[in-house]
């Protein structure tokens, strides 16, 4: 029975075969799409600009039967994204899919505090990074007519923040490329879905704090990094083929 049943999630998702891009994938949510995307049979570029991390994360996936390769990345250089792509398109032949995860958030800076540097650094990180590696996969993409695309955004580009604009902005800024790219992308057969992440247990909201910010969750738990990756895994298989330009918020009711 289990061997039935997981073959039948495996023809569902069809991931068999398919290689992926995962940015920000040496820990929290990128990690666990890179383990998941894995386990369903996808080959998995794990990018992650800590290369011990991305190496883990390679060993945790071949160790279970897995194929994956790690991609050390600066995602905010354009010269490492790059290189990125051309390491997947040489170890798998192409690029299939693409989740736009890497970023970092603001360090809970207000208006006041804000610089013209900071702004810069954290658009750059977060929302200029996901357009380069869209933009260096779509010949693949385009070639094969079929690609999908996940972009990470978060609740705070929907409904804002108490604090970092900059982070606000970024993630707005996502979902309004994500529209963009799907209209345009359509007609090649390329699909482009954004996540409205809530809050979730990752090392970069351990940092700000969880006990505050968990108070605004209907959902009796906070958020694990596996919540966030299901969606994604979704939003790339082809149980999602007819999904574009659409976002899913997995984020315990925290906002409707």
């Amino acid at each position: 029975m289990r061997e039935n049943t997981a073959k039948a999630t495996l023809d569902f998702f069809q991931l068999e075969g398919q290689s992926a891009i995962v940015t920000g994938a040496g820990n929290g949510i990128g990690r666990s799409v890179a383990l998941i995307l894995a386990g369903l049979g996808a080959k998995v570029a794990v990018c992650d600009i800590e290369a011990d991390s991305a190496v883990a994360v390679v060993r945790e996936i071949e160790e279970k039967g897995g194929t994956a390769i790690a991609c050390p990345c600066n995602v905010c250089l354009l010269e490492d994204v790059k290189k990125t792509v051309e390491a997947t398109v040489n170890a798998f032949g192409t690029v299939d899919i693409l989740v736009n995860n890497a970023g970092g958030g603001g360090g809970g800076k207000r208006l006041e505090d804000m610089t013209y540097p900071e702004w810069d650094r954290l658009i750059q990180l977060n929302l200029t990074s996901a357009y380069m590696f869209s933009m260096e996969v779509l010949p693949c993409m385009r070639k094969q007519k079929r690609g999908k695309i996940c972009n990470v955004s978060s609740g705070a580009g929907i409904v804002g923040d108490f604090s970092d604009v900059h982070y606000a902005a970024s993630k707005a800024g996502m979902l309004g490329m994500t529209k963009e790219m799907a209209r345009e992308l359509a007609k090649d057969h390329i699909n482009v879905n954004a996540l409205g992440t809530g809050l979730t247990d990752t090392r970069m909201s351990r940092r700000r704090g969880l006990e505050q910010a968990s108070k605004e969750i209907l959902w009796p738990r906070v958020g694990t990094p596996e919540d966030q990756a299901y969606s994604i895994v979704f939003l790339v298989s082809e149980a999602a083929e007819y999904l574009t330009g659409q976002m899913i918020c997995p984020n315990g009711g925290s906002w409707m």
